[in-house]
């Protein structure tokens, strides 16, 4: 009886000039890949001579990333979206409808365009929007999430004051998700955008004084310092001065960290042309 090898040989001659070019270990995957030459056994190409790898896994190692990526989506969407934190007026947020009545504000969102369209996880870059109410500071900052996004990145836009509701959900036991996941989580998405930081209350301590070592410091800390090396937006409505003495210096000074600051001046247009 011939064996299969023989009976393959007979029907598809081709098969006896596959020949191994060589054998290497992949960077990549660590395996052993060999290297071979062959002809198309079909199709408009048969018998044209091809190259392929076989033992190489970086492909199957390349979707299981995409996998868990996919995941975290998913993740991440299930702690945020528990909690309203994108008000309705941002909903439909976007470059092409926000509203610059003088120089200032068309060179931030000229600022705002161009770090997202060159947006670069190898380039890590933070930007940190100051300035009074209603000039659009989180419009940018939602719109700049909303265009990484459409990047195929993780982005993710945070109210501080909301996030520090969803970490003290995070002790009850119905929550769905521990504190440490939820950190972990804010710590590794492609870009944060904390929005109106400063504006959360300070814990006052058992003597009713205020302490700089707050518990929304602490969380602020933590956050902050995870994000070393990601892009990270904070928006605030605070001075340098009045945000360094409501974070703590610790935190500021992680937060200036490879941070460029934009100053957003004019009138609110929330209440633009109201009177009453």
């Amino acid at each position: 009886m011939q064996v299969v090898g023989e009976v393959l040989k007979t029907l598809m001659p081709e098969l006896t000039l596959v020949s191994e070019l060589g054998r290497y270990t992949c960077n990549g995957c660590g395996n052993e890949v060999v290297t071979i030459e062959m002809p198309v056994l079909g199709g408009p190409n048969k018998g044209k001579i091809i190259q392929k790898k076989r033992g190489c896994v970086c492909w199957e190692n390349e979707q299981a990333r995409e996998a868990k990526r996919l995941q975290q989506i998913g993740k991440i969407k299930h702690m945020v979206d528990k909690f309203s934190t994108i008000n309705p007026d941002l909903a439909n947020a976007s470059f092409e409808n926000y509203e610059t009545s003088n120089h200032n504000l068309r060179a931030a969102l000229k600022e705002s365009m161009e770090y997202a369209n060159n947006f670069s996880l190898d380039k890590p870059q933070n930007l940190l929007f100051a300035g009074l109410y209603g000039l659009g500071k989180s419009h940018l900052a939602y719109s700049i999430c909303k265009a990484v996004q459409a990047q195929n990145m993780i982005a993710v836009f945070v109210s501080v004051p909301k996030l520090l509701t969803i970490i003290k959900s995070t002790y009850n036991s119905s929550s769905g998700f521990t504190e440490a996941e939820l950190l972990d989580t804010l710590s590794t998405v492609d870009l944060l955008a904390l929005d109106d930081i400063g504006a959360e209350k300070a814990k006052k301590d058992k003597h009713g004084n205020e302490d700089a070592e707050t518990w929304a410091n602490e969380k602020l800390f933590e956050i902050i310092d995870g994000r070393s090396g990601r892009h990270t937006i904070y928006t605030t409505n605070l001075s340098s001065d009045e945000l360094r003495a409501r974070v703590g210096q610790r935190n500021f000074s992680r937060m200036m960290m490879n941070t460029k600051p934009l100053k957003f001046e004019g009138d609110d247009y929330r209440i633009k042309n109201k009177r009453f």
